[in-house]
This record gives C-alpha cells, sequence and structure tokens, in this order.
C-alpha cells in the first residue's frame, strides 16, 4: 500500500514542478528589461495625425467621439475606444493628464507611421525598422518591439503568423 502512495506523491511532485514550470516560464517580461541591451531606433510615430502628448480635445477632433470611454478604477487614466466593439476596437488612446500616452490599434484601417498594419509578417516590420528590436512572450503572443531613446517613445508589434496589433506608448 505505501509503494502506491509513494509513487502517487512522486507523480503528483513531478506535476506540480511541471505546472509552476510552465507558468513561470511563459510568463510575460516587462518590455523596460530590455531597454538597456536594445539599440535605440528612430521612431516619430503617430496615427492619423495624431502623436504621443496630444490632448485628449485633439484626439477627438480629429478621429470623432470615441464609441466607448473607460475610466480606470483609480481615475489615472481614460481609455477612448474606437470601434464597433468595445472587445475588439480598431483603436484604443489612452489619456492619462489630459494627453495621449499610449494608444493600440487592432485594425488594418490604421498604420504605424512606417506602414506596417494588422496582417503584415514580421519579415516588413524589420525590412522597414531595422534590426535593433527585441522580443518577448506575452499573453501568447510573440512582440517585437522597439525603443526611440531620444524621443521616449516605444512602438510594440504582436504577432501570431502576422502583426495582430500595434502599440505606442510613451516611455516613462
Amino acid at each position: 500500500m505505501f509503494k502506491y502512495f509513494y509513487k502517487g506523491k512522486f507523480i503528483l511532485l513531478i506535476l506540480s514542478s511541471l505546472l509552476v514550470a510552465i507558468l513561470f516560464g511563459c510568463g510575460t517580461v516587462d518590455k523596460m528589461e530590455f531597454y538597456d541591451d536594445t539599440k535605440s531606433t528612430e521612431l516619430s510615430e503617430e496615427v492619423n495625425g495624431i502623436s504621443l502628448d496630444a490632448t485628449e480635445d485633439k484626439v477627438k477632433e480629429v478621429l470623432g467621439k470615441p464609441d466607448f470611454i473607460e475610466k480606470s478604477e483609480d481615475k489615472m487614466f481614460n481609455n477612448l475606444i474606437y470601434g464597433r466593439d468595445k472587445e475588439k476596437p480598431e483603436i484604443e488612446l489612452q489619456i492619462s493628464d489630459g494627453k495621449l500616452n499610449r494608444y493600440f490599434f487592432y485594425s488594418d484601417k490604421y498604420s504605424a507611421t512606417k506602414g506596417i498594419t494588422k496582417g503584415d509578417p514580421k519579415k516588413e516590420i524589420i525590412k522597414k525598422y531595422g534590426e535593433s528590436y527585441y522580443q518577448r512572450n506575452e499573453t501568447g503572443l510573440k512582440i517585437i518591439g522597439y525603443f526611440d531613446k531620444k524621443r521616449k517613445i516605444n512602438i510594440e508589434f504582436s504577432l501570431a503568423d502576422h502583426v495582430e496589433g500595434i502599440m505606442v506608448s510613451k516611455i516613462d
């Protein structure tokens, strides 16, 4: 009877160790951990003429009234969401202290300044932005990103087989 008990405990220990390894091995890594080791790339990112630090009024002037507005629980920022489906927006812009500090776009209706849009392959990103990128995983997607250390801007492209979304943000 004890040999089955110990064998069961051993299997449970192995499975638990495997689960921990999977969970921690697939965890996300903060992009800033790559900052020092990634060369700067010149980025002058904007979307439809709206750049980071634009006022909320400027965003609404250019894009119109958002379809949805999400306020953070701590009231530190608002997300202006454009698109019919709140869960799958075309573009989402984060406003903090009255200014744009980050935006995501998930639709081929919008593109990065260098023309990258949803559906483009990774090789096209590298062709237009260069080899000075970092790679990380987040929520099951591969991410490649670039830093503009002079302008304090970061751009990340989430990839499956192709670009799924693009995020541009200020570096704090």
